[in-house]
C-alpha cells in the first residue's frame, strides 16, 4: 500500500490560512509584504497541527476493489467540534461503496460522488476510518481520488451543511491507483 501523508494546520483545515490583522502604516510595499510573510510563518508555527495519513493501493485489477484507510492523530489539539473527511470518487466508476471501519461518534455515508465521515471529537486523540470501493469492470486506467479534511463548528447544522463547507482549499492529497486490464 502506498501512503499519502500531509501535515495540515488547524487553520488550513478550516480554510483560513491568511488571517492576518490589518496594519495602517505608510511603509513601502516590499517591506510590508516581507513583514506579512514573516508574521504568517510565525503564526502558522504556533498553530496546533493534525496529522492525516491516507493509505491506498498502488494497483488493482478490473472489477476489483480499492481500500482507502484514513488515520488522523492530534485531535485534542484542534479547535473545533467536528472533523469532516471526504473522498471525491470519479463519477460513475463505483459499483459499491462500504465503510469497513469507522470512528466512534461518527456519521458516515455517500452523497453523489462523495464518500464522507463526520467525526465528532470525543476523548480520543486518534481516529481511523477505512473505506472500500468496488470499481466497475468496464473501468481501466488511472483511478484518482481526491481526499479532503476540514474542521467545522457544531452550529453548522446537518451533514449536508458540513459537506457544503468543504472546499478545494481543504485538499490533503490525491491518490492514484492503476487499474490493470488483466
Amino acid at each position: 500500500m502506498r501512503r499519502l501523508t500531509t501535515f495540515a494546520t488547524t487553520a488550513a483545515l478550516a480554510g483560513g490560512l491568511l488571517a492576518l490583522p490589518g496594519t495602517a502604516s505608510a511603509a513601502p510595499a516590499a517591506p510590508a509584504a516581507t513583514r506579512a510573510v514573516a508574521a504568517h510563518t510565525a503564526e502558522a508555527a504556533q498553530r496546533p497541527k493534525a496529522h492525516v495519513t491516507v493509505n491506498y493501493p498502488r494497483a488493482i485489477r478490473r472489477g476489483g476493489f480499492a481500500t482507502f484507510g484514513y488515520q488522523v492523530s492530534g485531535l485534542r489539539r484542534l479547535r473545533g467540534d467536528r472533523l469532516v473527511l471526504v473522498a471525491y470518487l470519479p463519477k460513475g466508476t463505483a459499483s459499491k461503496i462500504r465503510f469497513i471501519a469507522r470512528p466512534p461518534h461518527s456519521s458516515c455515508g455517500v452523497r453523489d460522488v462523495r464518500a464522507y465521515c463526520v467525526v465528532r471529537f470525543g476523548s480520543a486523540d486518534k481516529v481511523a476510518m477505512r473505506l472500500r470501493v468496488w470499481v466497475k469492470y468496464k473501468y481501466a486506467g488511472n483511478y484518482r481520488v481526491g481526499h479532503y479534511a476540514r474542521i467545522v463548528a457544531a452550529g453548522s447544522g446537518s451533514v449536508r451543511g458540513y459537506l457544503a463547507q468543504v472546499t478545494r482549499g481543504d485538499l490533503i492529497g490525491t491518490s492514484r491507483t492503476v487499474i490493470s486490464r488483466r
